[in-house]
C-alpha cells in the first residue's frame, strides 16, 4: 500500500545524499541566512486533496480540504555547492479540515515533517522536498467507506514537492504538490486506506 510513498522517499534520499561528497561551504546571502542551523520559521497553507483509485474498485471517493500550520527549525547550515546545495529542516504540523465529497465530515491531525531545502546564493525561488508521518482523526465510518477507513484514529503519511517564493528577506509565498496516504497499518482490517493527491498554497515567515 505504500509503494508510491516508498518511491517518493527513495527519490528524496537519493537527492539529498548525492551532495554528500561536497562539503565546501558557500557564502550565505541575506535570505539564505534564515536557513542557518537553529533558525525558525512558521508556515500556514491551505489545500485540496482528491482521492485516486489504486486498483481497489467499488470504493467511494474521499475528497477533502485542509488547513495546515507548521513550525520549523533548521537542523544544519546551508552547505555544499551546485544544484543540490541546501540544508535539512524539521517541522511539526497540525492540520484540520472538512470532507466535501464522500463519507464523513472531518479530518484533523498532526505530522512530523523532514525537509531538504535547496538553497542557492541570492535565490528568491527556493524549492524543497519533504516526507512526513503522523496521526489523523476522522469521523469516516468503516461501513460508509467500504473498508477504506476502519478506525477513528489512523496513520498519515505524506510526500511533498514544494517551493518558497521570497517576497522579501522574511516573507514568502509557499506552493506545494502533495501525496497523502491514510491507513491503520493493518491494526484492524479491512484496511484499504485513502490515497489522495493535491496541492497547497500559503505563506511562510522566518523569525
Amino acid at each position: 500500500m505504500n509503494r508510491l510513498f516508498g518511491s517518493f522517499a527513495l527519490v528524496f534520499f537519493l537527492a539529498v545524499t548525492v551532495r554528500g561528497g561536497q562539503e565546501e561551504p558557500v557564502a550565505v546571502p541575506p535570505v539564505a541566512d534564515h536557513f542557518a542551523r537553529g533558525s525558525l520559521e512558521v508556515q500556514n497553507v491551505v489545500g485540496t486533496y482528491f482521492f485516486f483509485d489504486t486498483g481497489r474498485n467499488n470504493r467511494p471517493s474521499v475528497d477533502f480540504a485542509l488547513n495546515s500550520t507548521r513550525l520549523g527549525i533548521m537542523l544544519s547550515n546551508p552547505h555544499s555547492s551546485g544544484l543540490l546545495a541546501g540544508n535539512f529542516e524539521l517541522l511539526g504540523e497540525i492540520f484540520g479540515g472538512g470532507i466535501f465529497q464522500g463519507p464523513g465530515n472531518v479530518m484533523a491531525g498532526a505530522t512530523l515533517l523532514f525537509r531538504y531545502n535547496f538553497v542557492q546564493p541570492q535565490a528568491r525561488v527556493l524549492p524543497y522536498l519533504q516526507i512526513g508521518a503522523g496521526g489523523v482523526y476522522t469521523d469516516i465510518l468503516e461501513k460508509e467507506s467500504r473498508g477504506l477507513i476502519s478506525l477513528p484514529v489512523e496513520f498519515n503519511l505524506q510526500g511533498t514537492v514544494g517551493t518558497r517564493i521570497m517576497l522579501n528577506d522574511r516573507w514568502s509565498v509557499v506552493v506545494e504538490g502533495v501525496y497523502r496516504h491514510v491507513s491503520n497499518a493493518e491494526i484492524k482490517k479491512p484496511n484499504f486506506g485513502i490515497d489522495a493527491a493535491g496541492g497547497n498554497v500559503g505563506f511562510g515567515f522566518f523569525f
